[in-house]
């Protein structure tokens, strides 16, 4: 016997899961942000030198990590309405599949390019519909815990932003 799930179930976690994501966004950009004051304070006095400019491109990393993990993160989110579409998608891609196998059998050199053009697109489909289990990698500890690690340097460089626009506006 399978488990069964309600779609309340699924919308409760969707909307967690996206309150969570937006919140993990505007961490990313505000400490994007911060890293502006940190770079200026860096190179107040002789300017920035090629040391400063890989620190500050250093401290962009966890946000950008962090906005690439909301993005996994909403992609296991749509796996529910992903996972409803497959049977459809499947056999409607069998039936394409069945369909250029009968025209190269009575197609001419010309339209070649053409058929394999429907073959290359039936194909991807098929790629998206089988690649459900990618965004699962999201949740491996190892990566579970760069994200947390991510968030909590963007929240420090967040910290420190501030200290350093109060000292340059002191300053």
């Amino acid at each position: 016997m399978g488990a069964t799930f309600s779609t309340a179930q699924f919308s409760t976690l969707d909307r967690a899961v996206r309150g969570l994501v937006r919140k993990l966004r505007r961490l990313a950009i505000a400490s994007s942000v911060a890293v502006a004051p940190i770079a200026l304070l860096l190179g107040r006095d002789d300017g920035l030198g090629e040391l400063e400019v890989i620190l500050s491109l250093a401290l962009l990393a966890p946000a950008v990590f962090l906005f690439f993990f909301t993005r996994g993160i909403l992609g296991i989110v749509s796996l529910p309405d992903r996972l409803r579409r497959v049977p459809g998608e499947g056999q409607q891609r069998l039936t394409e599949l069945t369909r250029i196998g009968n025209d190269a059998r009575t197609a001419r050199v010309r339209s070649t390019p053409f058929l394999l053009w429907r073959l290359r697109r039936s194909l991807g489909s098929v790629r998206d519909v089988a690649g459900i289990a990618l965004p699962l990698r999201m949740l491996t500890p190892g990566y579970l815990g760069l994200a947390a690690g991510s968030a909590l340097t963007c929240l420090g460089i967040v910290v420190a932003g501030l200290i350093c626009l109060i000292v340059l506006a002191l300053g």
